[in-house]
Parts: C-alpha cells; sequence; structure tokens
C-alpha cells in the first residue's frame, strides 16, 4: 500500500491546484484540460496521481478553493486522496550557491534518480509526451529543493525544452520555453555556453517560422526574442528580427 502517514511522505514535490471562482483550475499554474463532462479539480487530481505514480510514492498537495481555503492533501499512486489535519511541512530551502564553481555535471541525488530513470526510458522509446510531463515534474521538485538557478533544475529545465523542441517545432510555446531556459541559463552562468547559445538561436529560427504562418504571434513576441537574442550575445539575429518586425501586421482587434 503507498503511504498515507504525513511522516512518512517527503516534504517536495509540492504540488499545488488552485480553483478560482469561475472554474478554472491550473496545476502549478499550470491550465488544467480536463475531458468532457469531467470536472477541472477531478482533472488536476488525476495528473497529480499520474505524477505521484512516476514518484512511485505519494505525493503532497495544496488545494486552495475560491474562498482561500487551503486543504493539504496526500495523493497516492492509485488516485487515493488524504485530507491533512495540520499543513504540509515548509519545503527545505533551496541550497546556497557553493563559493566554488558549481558542478554542471553532477549526477542527480539518488532520491532523484527513480524519476529521471523514468524520464531516460520514456525517452529512449520515443514517448516525448511522457518524457516531458516527467521533466515537469521532476523540475518543479528540484526547483522547490534547490531553487531555480540550481544546476540540477537548469540541466532538466534544458532537458525538457529539447524533448519539448523535438515534439513541437512549430509552437508558439516552445519560443516561449526556448526563451525562459535561455534566460535562467544565463543569469546562472551555466554551463555548457553552447547550450544557452542553442537555446537562442532555436528561438530564432522558430520565431521566422511562426512569422511565416501567424505573423501577428510573431511581432506579439518579437520585443522578447529581441531581449534574449541580446542578453545570450546574439546581436545579429536580434538585429534580423528588428528589421523584420517591421513588415509583419498587428493582431486585427475588430469584432467584424
Amino acid at each position: 500500500m503507498p503511504a498515507t502517514d504525513p511522516d512518512q511522505v517527503p516534504a517536495t514535490p509540492l504540488y499545488t491546484i488552485t480553483v478560482t471562482a469561475t472554474g478554472d483550475t491550473t496545476l502549478d499554474g499550470e491550465p488544467v484540460h480536463a475531458e468532457p463532462h469531467q470536472e477541472p479539480r477531478v482533472a488536476a487530481l488525476a495528473e497529480i496521481r499520474v505524477r505521484a505514480a512516476l514518484c512511485d510514492r505519494t505525493v503532497r498537495v495544496n488545494a486552495k478553493e475560491p474562498d482561500g481555503t487551503v486543504w493539504p492533501l496526500l495523493v497516492d499512486t492509485d488516485g487515493n486522496v488524504t485530507v491533512l489535519e495540520t499543513p504540509h511541512p515548509t519545503p527545505p530551502r533551496p541550497t546556497p550557491t557553493p563559493a566554488t564553481a558549481p558542478d554542471w555535471q553532477a549526477p542527480l541525488p539518488p532520491h532523484h534518480q527513480p524519476l529521471y530513470t523514468h524520464l531516460l526510458t520514456a525517452e529512449t522509446t520515443h514517448d516525448l509526451a511522457a518524457a516531458i510531463t516527467i521533466a515537469t515534474a521532476l523540475e518543479t521538485a528540484l526547483t522547490q529543493q534547490y531553487g531555480p538557478h540550481h544546476p540540477h533544475t537548469l540541466n532538466i529545465l534544458t532537458l525538457r525544452t529539447w524533448l519539448t523542441l523535438r515534439r513541437q517545432p512549430n509552437s508558439r510555446n516552445t519560443i516561449e520555453l526556448l526563451l525562459h531556459t535561455t534566460q535562467q541559463r544565463h543569469e546562472a552562468d551555466a554551463q555548457p555556453l553552447q547550450d544557452t547559445t542553442r537555446c537562442a538561436r532555436n528561438a530564432h529560427a522558430l520565431w521566422h517560422r511562426l512569422a511565416h504562418t501567424d505573423p501577428p504571434a510573431a511581432r506579439e513576441l518579437s520585443a522578447d526574442v529581441v531581449r534574449v537574442l541580446d542578453l545570450a550575445g546574439e546581436t545579429s539575429r536580434a538585429r534580423d528580427i528588428r528589421g523584420r518586425t517591421a513588415a509583419l501586421p498587428e493582431r486585427s482587434t475588430s469584432g467584424s
């Protein structure tokens, strides 16, 4: 039986389900897409069950109601939900940045290895959707434990970005993820630097595709793409987008 004793469940990952007054539901800030005739909060718990199964153990959840009430829950691998009488323990603080240079090649700690193994298996079998889901869950746990700029966190974020690029090469969301990853890696001086440059250059290439398929969307993204390209030292590519943007139409606001 999966553990339901709160003392036996690690403090992380701690997921957050938020239900708004209109019934919209998010999981860690991302919209939850429910099946027809399925309540969004039920869909969110179903996603949590998947993540618990990937972790191979019970996980913690805060369920936030529209009136501000927060229900601390445990969700096990079978989807069983336990309501706790006390709040979840505070997750451990991120590990301070060491005085010495961080080791960007260091393996993940043992307690994260099972989930990482699941990720690699999904990638090897070309199940990119599952690999991205696992990477997202692992990144969430690492962020909570170490912070967003730790090598462990950024290495998994970068892997998730490559997986997303392979699965959705023509998506605006992929461009935004590439920009986010570039900026995070730049802020942390992540190694190898080639991966940061590769993220920026892929964002530039995908933006050009978007300019052909959805010019108004490309125009909306152009300022962010230019900013991140400049940040990454890709000034010629930033200049290219500045010049191309001037010819792109704005999105129509007409209702006709």
